[in-house]
């Protein structure tokens, strides 16, 4: 079976030994997924447009508008998953979460997100369970 791919978008770049979501999922379910990284600093679009995830966790930042980030995600790929992050510090949080609902944003997710509950969902939004 091909592994699914995964695009994790954040602000800043991951760095080397940290533990990150990508890891705490690949414990939980090894060989399944294939991940990729993008920050705000590298060209979000073009790492889209070369890897061809079909679930992109978007975490959400001052960095980047992650309304238009959505919008250009869904032109490239209309079948892209994309889940998002939401973060309250941003402004209404309830607001955010359903305009992002209504452009295609499988689903939100607040700071209480669990690794169990992600995988549930990504396996979800591909038809997989």
């Amino acid at each position: 079976m091909n592994k699914i791919k995964v695009l994790f978008i954040q602000e800043k770049k991951v760095k080397k030994g940290a533990i990150i979501l990508s890891d705490l999922i690949e414990n939980e379910v090894p060989d399944t997924y294939e991940f990729g990284h993008v920050s705000a600093k590298e060209d979000i679009i073009g790492k889209v447009a070369e890897f061809h995830p079909q679930i992109v966790f978007i975490s959400n930042s001052k960095a980047y508008d992650i309304f238009e980030l959505v919008q250009k995600i869904k032109e490239l790929d209309s079948e892209s998953v994309i889940l998002a992050m939401v973060f309250t510090n941003f402004g209404s949080e309830r607001e955010m979460m359903d305009k992002l609902t209504e452009m295609g944003v499988y689903k939100c997710y607040t700071s209480q997100l669990s690794v169990d509950s992600l995988i549930h969902d990504m396996f979800v939004s591909l038809n997989m369970e």
